[in-house]
This record gives C-alpha cells, sequence and structure tokens, in this order.
C-alpha cells in the first residue's frame, strides 16, 4: 500500500476511536452475541426444527436463481404444475441472505445463518440502549447479556429463521418510538414505522405490538401535543398497510378455487384454521406447566427465571406491563405453537429481559456490590445457558448425518433438472441438499403408492432414502434397490427408466475420528 493510502486509512481509524470509546459496553455486547452463535455457523441445516431452516432456505434459492418471484415464495416440493407455495409470511430475512448468495457468493446456509446472527447482534445493542434509557447501565448490561445468552436465543439466534429478525424488528420499533417521543424528531418516527411494518410482513401475529405502541402514545401525549399524538398514530397506521396488502395477496392466492391453490403447500389460511382460538390446550394443566418449564430452562434458564421474578416485584417494572400483556395475549392466541415449537419463545423474550435486568439491578443494590456474590450468580446464568444450549444449536444428530452423503450420492445419479423422491422422515431437508425438484414424504404414508405413482409419472427415477430399516424395508419390498452405504444408513432405489445399475454398498466405516468428504459439506465423525 502506498504512503498516501496508509495515512488515510491511518486517519479513518483515528475518526472511529472516539465512537469506539463511547460505545465500548455496546458495541463488546454485541460481539458477544456473534462470538457465542459463530460455532454453529458452518454447520448444516440440519437437526433442531431442519424442516423450518430449508423451507427459508429454499425460498431463498428459489428467488435468487430466478425460480419464483418476491411474491411467491416458493419450495423445491413439486406440486400441480410447478413449485409448491409457502404463503404463510412475506419472508425478509430470508430474501436478505438470497441476496447476499447471489451477489457475493458462498455458501447459502452460511448467509442464512450469518443474517441471523446479525438481527441477534442488533436486537441485543437495541435493547441495550433502550433499557439504559429507562433504567440505566446497570439494567441495561443485565438485560442485554439475557437476551445475547438465552439458550433460546443462542439456539435460533444462529439458524436460517425469520425469528432473530422478527425480535430485532420489535426491539426497533419501540426504541425508535420511544426516541421520537422525547426528541421529536421526524427520522425516529420513520424508523418505528419501517421496523413495524418489517415485523408484521414478516409475522402477522406480531400485531400484538401495537398494544404497547399505543400505551407509549397515551403515556407521552402531554409530551407530544396532540398534533404529533395524531401525527404518530397515523404514521404507525399506515405501516401496517403493506402486512395488509401482502396477507390479503396471500389469502386470496391460498382460496379454493384460485388457479394457484393446487399449488399452495402452506399459507396464512391454513395457518389461521390450524390455530383458531379458543385452543383446547388453554383448558389443559400441562400446557401452563410447559411454559413454567421452558421459562426456567430454554428461554432464561433458573438463575434468569428467578432474577425475572424479582424484577417483576419492583414497582418500575409497571411500565413494561403493556409489552408483557401483549404477548400473554399472543401465547393464549397461538398456545399450540407455545407447547410444541419452543423457537416461539425466542419471539416473546425481550420484555422478559428487561425483567432480568431489573431484578439484576434489585440484587445489586441488596448486596451492596459483592462482586464475588453477583459474578458467581452470573457465571452461574451463562453456564445453565450453555448447557440448554450447546447440543441443540451445535450438534447434528446421528439420525441426521446421512443426509449430506445421500444428498451427493443422488446430485451422481439424478442429472441437473430431473425430480428425484427424497425421503428423510417427515421433512424436506434431504430433498433441499440434493438440489433438485422433487417430491418428499414418510415411508409409513396413507397415501404412499399415490405419491410414488405421481412422482414416476412427473418423471423421477430414484428415490433416496436416508432412515431406519423399517423405512428402507418399504421401497426394497417394491423397488430395486441400486446404492447402499451402511454407515450413513441410506439408500438409493430404481422408480423407472434409465440403465440397469447393480447393488453398490459403499465405503467402509472409516477410522474414528477422521472427517468424511462429501459433495455438500465435511461431517466430522
Amino acid at each position: 500500500m502506498s504512503y498516501p493510502g496508509q495515512l488515510q486509512r491511518a486517519r479513518s481509524l483515528a475518526c472511529l476511536a472516539p465512537f469506539v470509546r463511547a460505545h465500548a459496553e455496546v458495541l463488546s455486547l454485541a460481539v458477544l452475541a456473534i462470538v457465542v452463535r459463530l460455532p454453529g455457523l458452518g454447520r448444516p441445516l440440519l437437526g433442531n426444527f431442519a424442516t423450518k431452516n430449508v423451507v427459508y432456505a429454499m425460498i431463498a434459492r428459489n428467488w435468487a436463481t430466478g425460480a419464483s418471484s418476491i411474491w411467491r415464495p416458493a419450495l423445491d416440493s413439486l406440486s400441480g404444475d410447478g413449485l409448491a407455495l409457502h404463503l404463510l409470511e412475506f419472508p425478509l430475512a430470508a430474501y436478505l441472505a438470497g441476496g447476499a448468495w447471489r451477489w457475493l457468493g458462498g455458501s447459502l446456509d452460511v448467509w442464512g445463518r450469518l443474517v441471523s446472527v446479525l438481527f441477534s447482534a442488533a436486537a441485543v445493542a437495541l435493547l441495550y440502549d433502550l433499557a439504559r434509557r429507562w433504567h440505566g447501565r446497570r439494567v441495561a448490561l443485565a438485560a442485554a447479556l439475557a437476551l445475547a445468552l438465552s439458550p433460546v436465543s443462542i439456539i435460533y439466534g444462529q439458524a436460517f429463521m425469520l425469528e432473530p429478525s422478527l425480535v430485532c424488528l420489535s426491539i426497533a420499533c419501540i426504541w425508535s418510538c420511544d426516541r421520537w417521543m422525547s426528541s421529536r424528531r421526524g427520522v425516529w418516527l420513520v424508523v418505528a414505522a419501517l421496523a413495524l411494518a418489517g415485523a408484521l410482513l414478516t409475522k402477522v401475529y406480531i400485531a400484538v405490538l401495537l398494544l404497547p405502541l399505543v400505551w407509549m402514545c397515551w403515556a407521552a401525549r402531554h409530551h407530544l401535543g396532540g398534533a404529533r399524538l395524531l401525527l404518530t398514530v397515523a404514521v404507525l397506521m399506515l405501516a401496517t398497510l403493506p402486512a395488509a396488502l401482502w396477507y390479503a395477496h396471500a389469502a386470496r392466492a391460498a382460496a379454493p378455487g384460485s388457479e394457484l391453490a393446487e399449488r399452495v403447500f402452506y399459507s396464512v389460511r391454513d395457518s389461521a384454521a390450524a390455530h383458531l382460538p379458543p385452543h383446547p390446550l388453554l383448558g389443559e394443566p400441562r400446557f401452563y406447566a410447559r411454559l413454567a418449564v421452558d421459562l426456567m430452562t430454554v428461554m432464561l434458564t433458573p438463575v434468569g427465571a428467578a432474577l425475572l421474578a424479582i424484577g417483576l416485584a419492583r414497582r418500575d417494572s409497571r411500565r413494561h406491563l403493556p409489552w408483557l400483556a401483549a404477548y400473554a395475549i399472543l401465547v393464549l392466541l397461538l398456545p399450540r405453537k407455545f407447547y410444541e415449537m419452543n423457537y416461539y419463545a425466542l419471539v416473546i423474550l425481550p420484555p422478559f429481559c428487561l425483567m432480568v435486568g431489573l431484578g439484576w439491578d434489585a440484587i445489586a443494590a441488596r448486596l451492596n456490590q459483592r462482586r464475588l456474590v453477583l459474578a458467581t450468580v452470573a457465571l452461574t446464568g451463562a453456564l445453565c445457558a450453555a448447557r440448554y444450549a450447546a447440543r441443540p444449536a451445535f450438534f447434528t444428530p446421528d439420525e441426521d448425518r446421512g443426509v449430506l452423503a445421500a444428498a451427493s450420492a443422488a446430485q451422481r445419479l439424478a442429472p441437473v433438472g430431473e425430480p428425484v423422491v427424497a425421503v428423510h422422515g417427515s421433512t424436506l431437508d434431504l430433498l433441499y441438499y440434493t438440489e433438485r425438484r422433487g417430491w418428499f414424504f414418510a415411508a409409513g404414508d396413507a397415501e404412499f403408492d399415490e405419491r410414488i405413482a405421481a412422482a414416476q409419472t412427473g418423471g423421477a427415477r430414484i428415490a433416496v432414502v436416508v432412515g431406519p430399516e423399517s423405512d428402507q424395508q418399504v421401497f426394497r419390498a417394491r423397488f430395486q434397490e441400486m446404492e447402499a452405504d451402511r454407515q450413513y444408513g441410506y439408500a438409493i432405489y430404481r422408480l423407472a427408466g434409465g440403465p440397469s445399475m447393480p447393488l453398490m454398498t459403499r465405503r467402509k466405516e472409516p477410522p474414528a475420528g477422521q472427517p468424511v468428504a462429501t459433495g455438500a459439506s465435511v461431517i466430522a465423525n
């Protein structure tokens, strides 16, 4: 580098130094949030809620390659006369990952995870600043650490999913509204509207966030004045318009009689029908027991739950009751989702983390800053978080280890453009990694024969099956086995057409600890 170039670089770094010094604590928290999620960055989209991950990866890949439009998120599964459509939400974060992959190259899986990690870090930074403005530095530090180190935040904060972006956007909406109401600078109202619009497009159920926003407007009515209050309400209502238009489009496309109805894999209509309140779970003690267990384990750990209880007892926690009430309403509206899918706990985490911050502040004041005791409490909480987060966040289950090897074999046997049948339980992760269009269903499906016949009619010559011997027997009883791998537990079967190929039993098991290369990744034994 030339001397003038070095000088320019030094000046740029010198200009950044005051900013870094002034925001060292919040930057450190954001970096921490990134660092604890990095070990999972290069892992394939297998294991914990793999189907959810690959759904958004498929949507991102099909949009980025031009196989689907941005208004019709599509999967690799074939249905009707084209790709199956996923009309449940507008997947902003998935499109960000797909755009980065398209323009910058690399691994789509990594980009999807990286987008979630960056949203997670931004959420931590925003929550810190919001809590600092409301309660001071000590509460802010504890609240941000609770969000950064929460097990569900680590597990799903580095997954190819929409929830990390939803958490960030919801905090950003509250944060920017608070800034608008204190400074009355118009830019913050615009940011609040954009954040609300993005959150509603991502998940329609986040409309419950309007409750704390309305409360904030009411509480600030004298400070804002009548004109600004009306402007705030009008802008926030306008921010709901993009979501209203999108969900109307999605519902219309999925309606019975629509030309696209046959291709719809899942839609907002299906979700509304499946979760129509009131749900029977609300009358069952096991539902509330599950919520309590999740709160004390994967959400906040036992240490965090204890701090939450202390924080709720404080008088200054009352200002957050509308936020907490909004998410209580959400739990009551969607009990089955919170009971069966613990990644929903991530969405409601921010106000709970604020309560943890208040609880930490209370015990720090009571203990008169006895650092050894406080450090012990903090370390215990961090160890509990690692205990609950490590395996689901960073390890691939044994039953999924064969997916990449099987997908690589399918790529050899099925030319690009030829559809395949991919069977791995009832999920579509195997279909995603074959990088082929096709069909997925469980080996024990009640409509197995009809689905196989449809796949054969659609041009599928092979079925790749990863799973237990019972799944293999279903195919072995009907079709010729072309290739098998005992180590990874997969087999490939001829459905129709193509030259005859003998059975091949592939690869002996390598020595323990030696990595096995596949076409898609490297799997550590």
